[in-house]
């Protein structure tokens, strides 16, 4: 197969190319990947395998984008040490086992003696456990490639100097039940099959906080990882291929029957939400837009879970996954995937309305606390294939913009109160939900302390209609308004009065990041045009009187792209808005 041999070859070169110019030994300190920012701009920096090793730093920051560019080139070197030894196991060329061997060496000589961080879980190699729970499955790969070359002792070594100290460190979680937890104990599985241990494959696959465990509590009756992102849904399904492969391999695979069975429930969820330009909505933390179809995720099960995107994957793309187990043939057509349906999921605290070609997602409450933002009852909006309001996600979590800007209110389509949006994470109680009439009431009792909201939410085949009323409990008069973000292009209509007299934009962090902004008098009833490519939308807002709204540029993803922020508010102690979306060509 000459494609075969030309793609080892290529193998063999990138290979080749690290093991000149490979910088790994026992004086770098492993830190947090997403923390590779330049100290001086602020801004996330690419890291090649050219990228110059920094200097040791003064500062906290440089001394954090050091250990950042040690872990991302110690990710590097893991993955070339595992293909360096699959170069080995099928060309027989020693040098390639001499160099994994090697670094297998490093690691085993110097895991106990590297600072242990215990600021999220425990860990050697990295500043958090997950990232050692992560590279783990590359590393007792290669020991499992490398066992004929090896010696006993050296075999040995590997087992007793890194794996088993690992494994213990695994034991170990800043967030029990969660998606960390499953990497942890996939991990300490695959380390436990590779050791044939017994008890500890025990422990982590039917220990109190094990595999089963955690499976049990976080996959949902709604067929979707309790985090309530489909970022974080994909990243479960890596672990669970990663530990179903190394289940085959080792002999494993009839244990894992049922967490099959989960990964295939848990790829065809994001099916019931998709939108009809096959993208999804974007709920909590997830970096960037959503696809419907996740080719990663279906590729990584396609010897398990097999589905025609992940077979049209696998025989597309050269993997070394694709040489140990020749993918099966594609279907000759490519299934017909329905329009989503109008659904209440209570366990997730979300919901789909579809009626005609519109087709509003609501995430309306939180069932668990990690990687919320401030999005409760936020909404995105598409009519067909045009979008009029989506979650763009976020950056990455070392930058300022995550925590200071995308994860706040004022990035979603919610209430603010005083610029803020909720504080206080609870599922939301559904008032109202109706299949026939595509429509939703939510309330959250405690979306401030002292603050409730309660939000309808109505589709039809005319458009979108969402009203939104705002009760401040203890009396105090507050900052009482509604943001929307769009792509679309905004231009103020009836009802509305450009000036220069009204107050500022509340004095929140979040708000500092947007720019050019417009201000205006908003009588009680007052319009907008929404241009939205070759589309345009009239959005008509009925509300208090003396409402001022605000029009401004806002950060998008990726940056430094912009979108369009509107946003309006009144003084008071209850306020209700209604906002209704329809469209004019």
């Amino acid at each position: 197969m000459p494609d075969v041999a030309n793609w080892v070859k290529a193998e063999k070169a990138r290979v080749d190319a690290w093991i000149a110019r490979n910088f790994e030994r026992a004086d770098l300190v492993g830190g947090w990947s997403q923390a590779y920012i330049d100290p001086k701009t602020g801004q996330a920096l690419q890291w090649t395998p050219q990228s110059p090793e920094p200097p040791n730093g003064n500062t906290e920051a440089e001394k954090t984008v050091k250990a950042a560019w040690v872990a991302l080139g110690r990710d590097y070197n893991i993955v070339q040490m595992q293909t360096a030894a699959r170069i080995y196991k099928l060309t027989g060329e020693t040098k390639y086992a001499l160099w994994a061997a090697q670094q297998l060496d490093l690691y085993a000589s110097n895991y106990g003696t590297w600072p242990i961080r215990t600021s999220e879980g425990r860990s050697s190699m990295y500043m958090q456990g997950l990232d050692e729970a992560v590279v783990s499955f590359a590393m007792i790969d290669t020991v499992r490639l490398l066992e004929t070359y090896a010696s006993g002792t050296r075999y040995q070594t590997w087992r007793d100097k890194l794996f088993m100290p690992m494994a213990t460190n695994l034991k170990s979680t800043s967030a029990p039940m969660s998606n960390i937890a499953l990497w942890h104990n996939a991990a300490i599985a695959a380390i436990a099959m590779r050791y044939k241990d017994t008890a500890l494959l025990d422990y982590a696959h039917n220990g109190s906080q094990g595999l089963k465990a955690v499976l049990a509590y976080a996959l949902t009756a709604d067929n979707f990882w309790i985090e309530g992102t489909f970022a974080y849904n994909n990243y479960v399904l890596d672990g669970l291929s990663k530990l179903l492969t190394q289940a085959g391999v080792e002999g494993y695979g009839a244990r894992f029957a049922t967490e099959r069975e989960q990964a295939l429930r848990l790829l065809l969820a994001a099916f019931d939400y998709r939108f009809d330009n096959n993208t999804l909505p974007n709920p909590n933390d997830s970096r960037a837009a959503q696809a419907l179809i996740a080719q990663p995720a279906h590729w990584w099960l396609f010897r398990f879970a097999p589905t025609y995107w992940g077979l049209d994957k696998a025989n597309k793309w050269r993997t070394w996954e694709s040489l140990l187990d020749v993918p099966a043939t594609v279907p000759a057509t490519e299934p017909v995937i329905p329009p989503a349906m109008t659904r209440n999921f209570p366990t997730l605290n979300q919901a789909v309305l579809r009626a005609g070609n519109w087709q509003a997602y609501v995430h309306y409450g939180q069932s668990n606390g990690n990687h919320v933002q401030e999005e409760l009852t936020t909404f995105e909006l598409h009519e067909g294939k045009t979008p009029l309001a989506y979650d763009p996600g976020t950056v990455d979590y070392g930058l300022p913009q995550h925590k200071n800007y995308f994860q706040r209110g004022a990035a979603n389509n919610v209430p603010l109160i005083n610029g803020v949006g909720q504080d206080i994470w609870a599922k939301g109680v559904v008032k109202l939900f109706s299949a026939a009439e595509s429509r939703l009431v939510v309330e959250q009792a405690k979306y401030q302390s002292d603050v409730s909201v309660t939000r309808g939410y109505r589709v039809t085949s005319a458009g979108f209609v969402e009203q939104t009323d705002i009760q401040v409990k203890s009396g105090l008069n507050k900052r009482l308004g509604v943001v929307f973000n769009t792509t679309c292009d905004i231009v103020l209509g009836n009802g509305t009065a450009a000036t220069a007299s009204v107050a500022p934009l509340p004095k929140v962090n979040a708000m500092g990041y947007w720019s050019k902004t417009k201000m205006s008098n908003g009588q009680p009833n007052w319009q907008a045009t929404l241009s939205c490519g070759a589309n345009r939308y009239q959005l008509s807002v009925t509300g208090p009187a003396n409402q001022r709204i605000y029009l401004s540029k806002a950060p998008n993803t990726p940056l430094p792209s912009e979108r369009n922020a509107l946003y309006y508010d009144v003084d008071g102690t209850t306020a209700r808005f209604e906002t209704e979306i329809r469209k004019l060509n």
